[in-house]
């Protein structure tokens, strides 16, 4: 059903049935995935987390302008290369406009100095909030940013009636901050990839 050129990720957590499901796709040609992340750590956190420093500012992205911005900073965090940033380009505006109609997520823009410095963006359910597509610029590392985006997140789930914040970290990047956070690992999850082209 997925066209041959586009790869498959399999997410498999403890409750994947048959339970050597992961040893059956290995053996079947699927393997480890290209970005390297095959165990991510699956976290929850239902205390209020550590405020961010007073000099980065968060706030929601409610323009076009904002979510372009947005977009670059996630570009320049994950170093994606320019022809994939060309291909995407044109259609963030028709994805801007569908993030703003749908209601279900909610992405969110940190500045530090002045300047768009990390992202956001929340995926909201009635038990809680998944927190996706958290970066920091290269050159606003180290200075808090990571964390006042997930305390503006906390807030805004505060205010909907759902404080609970849910997530998937890497093991050498976002786990350690958000561990010292007070989020707590509930499950790991293993990533396999099955390319096809």
């Amino acid at each position: 059903m997925v066209p041959p050129e586009k790869p498959v990720s399999w997410w498999l957590g403890p409750s994947a049935e048959p339970p050597d499901l992961h040893e059956l796709l290995l053996a079947l040609g699927v393997g480890e995935p290209a970005d390297g992340a095959a165990v991510l750590h699956a976290l929850a956190c239902v205390s209020e987390p550590v405020a961010g420093p007073d000099d980065v500012v968060v706030r929601a992205v409610s323009t076009l302008d904002d979510y372009l911005a947005w977009t670059e900073v996630m570009w320049e965090a994950f170093d994606t290369p320019a022809e994939r940033r060309e291909r995407d380009r044109p259609h963030l505006p028709r994805l801007f406009d569908a993030e703003r109609r749908g209601g279900a997520v909610r992405s969110f823009l940190a500045f530090l100095d002045g300047r768009p410095a990390g992202t956001g963006r929340s995926v909201y359910s009635h038990r809680g909030v998944f927190l996706i597509a958290g970066a920091t610029a290269p050159w606003a590392r180290g200075r808090g940013v990571y964390r006042a985006l997930v305390r503006a997140r906390w807030d805004e789930a505060v205010a909907r009636g759902t404080p609970a914040l849910v997530t998937e970290a890497m093991p050498d990047t976002s786990l350690p901050i958000l561990l010292g956070l007070g989020f707590r690992e509930v499950c790991r999850i293993r990533r396999l990839e099955d390319v096809r082209a």
